[in-house]
């Protein structure tokens, strides 16, 4: 079976990869320096030399002026000829070489040696003048060269090891905390928490804490979709609930005041499915951009209407529910949206509470919702809410840009406010 192209392998692979890579460099780049340090000791040496051998040219003309015998023995390995008949047999074949010339020879009629040849004047006459420098004197010997490159190599190998091992580190330092990731975005576990060793680099920190934030915003959406889901669920069957059984009432009595009284609860329950609706799909229309909605102004009545919708249940618990507008500010949602997102308050305030007042206060800025109930802790301890509310009153004030939060009342209970954001 043919192996996909696109096929990628593990990451754990790299380390081992990004190894071999990295050791054909270094041993690539360990014998070129081998190499150009060999060629360059080589080099040096001759070039020492043959700069000594030059500079021995004044002492032999001094010492021939003073009338030194040729051959002049300046050094152990230099040794100096003002006379051509003074050469030894084998070194005849360097007179064919030029005046000036200053290099190694390499023959085979005789061991290599360092040759200069120039010229000096003595009482207007002038003398040729040989220095020869026996190589194996002052060059190193096989024996050296061999130490040497031994010792070469082995710091080479050491550097190597060293280097591999560096290498070795890195790439698990970087690497880790890729594979931990990996791994951590397999698991199942949903209390599974992304984290990368201690010593990872600051990017991968970030990443993770990324991660994490982007785990939790999944959460919190899935959450809050849930909360959808059963919120409209409950929301929609229960005027179509109340539908079906006037519906069911008006064909038991044909009695006008009784069918009248049926109409009225029909039309009531279908008003309050349309306003659901239209809340619940403001959180998703898209087709219009929330800056070019027009701004609209909330008024007293608005506000009554939707009191008297949760009047009944605070009646019930025998509360008594304030309004207090000290403005009539502008803005963007409809007037299902704050409806839906003023009765899920009510609601969480009047089912928290067992006395007293439950209050609305309207300012500029926000709409605060106040009550003496049992405080913020237990709505901590239930963030959904009466009915799943509150879930979806902060979807809504996401949806608009609004500010939603909740804090506890100065003396007992607690204070949901609106912010608007405008």
């Amino acid at each position: 079976m043919s192996r996909d192209p696109r096929k990628k392998s593990p990451v754990n692979t790299m380390t081992s990869k990004l190894s071999i890579y990295f050791a054909f460099i270094a041993i690539v780049i360990g014998a070129t320096l081998f190499v150009l340090s060999q060629a360059m000791l080589y080099w040096l040496e001759d070039e020492l030399n043959l700069r000594t051998l030059q500079n021995s040219v004044g002492t032999a003309i001094v010492q021939f002026k003073h009338d030194a015998s040729s051959p002049l023995n300046i050094t152990n390995s230099i040794r100096a000829y003002n006379r051509i008949e003074d050469l030894p047999k084998k070194y005849l074949a360097l007179t064919q070489y030029p005046l000036g010339f200053l290099d190694e020879i390499q023959d085979a009629g005789f061991e290599d040696l360092f040759f200069y040849r120039t010229e000096y004047i003595q009482n207007g006459k002038r003398y040729p003048l040989m220095l020869i420098m026996n190589a194996e004197h002052v060059e190193l010997s096989p024996t050296e060269w061999r130490n040497i490159n031994l010792i070469s190599i082995i710091v080479m190998l050491v550097l190597f090891i060293l280097f591999g091992f560096a290498i070795i580190k890195l790439t698990r330092r970087l690497i880790t905390p890729v594979t931990q990731l990996s791994q951590q975005l397999k698991s199942t576990d949903p209390n599974s928490h992304f984290s990368v060793p201690g010593d990872s680099a600051t990017e991968f920190n970030e990443l993770a804490e990324s991660l994490n934030s982007y785990r939790q915003q999944n959460e919190k959406l899935i959450r809050q979709e849930q909360a959808f889901a059963r919120y409209a669920s409950h929301e929609l069957r229960t005027p179509l609930t109340v539908i079906q059984g006037a519906t069911w009432l008006l064909k038991q009595k044909s009695a006008p005041e009784y069918q009248s009284r049926q109409r009225e609860r029909i039309a009531k329950a279908a008003t309050d499915m349309q306003h659901t609706i239209e809340a619940l799909l403001s959180l998703v229309k898209q087709e219009q951009a929330k800056e070019n909605v027009e701004l609209r102004i909330i008024n007293r009545s608005e506000l009554e209407h939707i009191i008297e919708y949760v009047q009944p249940l605070a009646e019930s618990k025998g509360l008594t529910i304030t309004l207090k507008m000290q403005c009539e500010p502008k803005i963007q949602p409809s007037e299902s949206v704050l409806r839906m997102l003023l009765i899920n308050l009510l609601n969480n305030a009047i089912n928290a509470s067992d006395s007293g007042v439950v209050g609305i206060e309207v300012d500029q800025d926000c709409i605060r919702v106040t009550d003496h109930g049992t405080g913020l802790n237990e709505s901590e301890q239930a963030p959904q809410g009466h009915g799943l509310g509150l879930l979806i009153v902060d979807a809504l004030c996401q949806r608009y840009d609004w500010g939603f939060n909740l804090s506890p009342a100065p003396k007992a209970g607690c204070i949901a406010t609106l912010e608007f954001n405008q």
